[in-house]
């Protein structure tokens, strides 16, 4: 059975969703200047990084919930993991998409071998043979390997976190906007905080939607 506040998260993070992301676009294609160097590509950045905060935020989900299916071997905790993991997987794709436009412009590469690309690269990696596991080898079968995998590609997300410290500046492409404030304009930072709850309340509304799903589908399998 799914519990009562699983519900509600779904109910409450779909409204709040809705709202934030509504207002986002208005900040970022109506309201915010374009950047000096950057010019309009520069509005890839919110989307950029809040997708990344969203994946890193369903990541989180997926080794708590891994964890917990791990101990309890519980359908709903199986569930969430899958829907996790694969929310996370989608985010993770967008960052990897919307960062290599934002390269090409910026720097004229699509990618590099740098510490940031190459650490988040292997995390979209682990949670791609993640969603492949779930989905060729069976939910019954799978979600012990899938909940361990989760857990292994989960905790590389520090290591993205920490990559760009690893190398002096001058050896990075990866600019640090947040940590060396480079948001200098007021609507830059609205517009960047606003898109970042909006789409982690997106990811919330889709990991508890998706788990959902998941459990229902479960249930039918263990009525046949």
């Amino acid at each position: 059975m799914i519990p009562h506040w699983h519900t509600t998260t779904e109910r409450i993070s779909g409204v709040a969703a809705t709202i934030l992301v509504a207002v986002a676009l208005w900040l970022v294609f109506m309201k915010v200047p374009n950047e000096q160097v950057m010019g309009a590509v520069q509005r890839i950045f919110y989307f950029h990084v809040g997708a990344a905060f969203g994946a890193y935020l369903a990541f989180g989900v997926a080794f708590i919930t891994g964890v917990l299916f791990l101990v309890s071997k519980s359908p709903f905790y199986d569930s969430l993991n899958e829907a996790a993991g694969e929310v996370g997987f989608l985010l993770c794709s967008i960052v990897l998409l919307s960062g290599m436009i934002w390269a090409h412009s910026a720097w004229n590469t699509w990618f590099r071998w740098e510490p940031r690309l190459v650490t988040f690269l292997l995390l979209w990696l682990i949670f791609l043979a993640f969603v492949l596991l779930r989905t060729y080898a069976g939910k019954e079968s799978s979600s012990a390997q899938a909940a361990i995998l989760s857990i292994i590609g989960s905790s590389t997300v520090p290591l993205v976190w920490l990559s760009v410290k690893l190398l002096p500046q001058a050896s990075q492409l990866h600019p640090q906007v947040v940590e060396q404030q480079g948001l200098r304009h007021p609507l830059f930072v609205v517009a960047f905080l606003v898109t970042t709850v909006a789409l982690c309340a997106f990811t919330i509304w889709l990991v508890a939607l998706r788990s959902r799903i998941g459990f229902y589908e479960r249930a039918i399998l263990h009525q046949e």
